[in-house]
């Protein structure tokens, strides 16, 4: 196995918590050594994913276009980010772990329901939508306070405290269609659908998502 990799001294000022949980992931036995570049900073549309399934980020990742929290050919992997992440749109993928110890600003939208997905962050977290609480969730390890969206699907865990939102969104109001899990709305009689919650039952398709993200495109309709 190859060597465990070593945590930076920007781990220790992070919640205990969440530092008890990266430093569980780095014992992790794995086939190929971590991948730890310094930082990352790349400009265009081209969506950006690790280079390895497991992935440390000594500093900041700033990205222009979209972030896929993924590895070809794996179903399971993590990224921690020691510092800020920037970027269009995040999804982190079905079986991976993503950590930010810093601050998590997402121009649009932040997809955190994959299955068996982990979703951790340290600092303040900036988004036009959170997508959380549908199969997975986003788990805040500061304060309530630092929650900076202006749209919350479902819910997000701020510690062991549920913060559910109040006012979720109409999502066929905010995406393209292709991205939404219309099933059981549509399933639903029109007399039924009257008695019921669209911003409740629709919600959005992660793996719909996913395929319009990795083309680099935007979840949202256009203005």
């Amino acid at each position: 196995m190859p060597p465990r990799p070593t945590a930076p001294p920007q781990l220790q000022s992070a919640p205990e918590a969440l530092r008890q949980f990266v430093e569980g992931l780095l014992t992790l036995d794995v086939e190929e050594p971590w991948a730890q570049p310094a930082e990352v900073k790349e400009t265009g549309a081209a969506p950006w994913r690790p280079p390895n399934a497991y992935t440390l980020v000594m500093g900041n990742l700033d990205v222009e276009g979209n972030v896929l929290v993924e590895a070809a050919g794996h179903d399971e992997g993590v990224l921690v980010v020691f510092g800020d992440v920037t970027c269009r749109n995040l999804l982190v993928g079905v079986g991976f772990s993503f950590v930010c110890t810093g601050t998590l600003r997402v121009k649009e939208t932040l997809v955190a329901t994959s299955m068996d997905s982990v979703t951790y962050a340290a600092g303040v977290v900036e988004a036009q939508v959170v997508d959380s609480g549908s199969g997975a969730w986003l788990t805040l390890f500061g304060d309530a306070s630092q929650l900076h969206v202006k749209h919350l699907t479902h819910y997000v865990m701020n510690g062991r405290k549920v913060i559910k939102s109040q006012h979720p969104p109409d999502l066929r109001t905010l995406v393209v269609p292709e991205v939404l899990d219309l099933e059981e709305w549509d399933s639903l009689s029109a007399e039924e659908q009257a008695d019921e919650d669209p911003k409740v039952i629709i919600k959005l398709d992660a793996r719909a998502a996913h395929e319009r993200l990795a083309r680099g495109e935007s979840l949202f309709l256009s203005p």
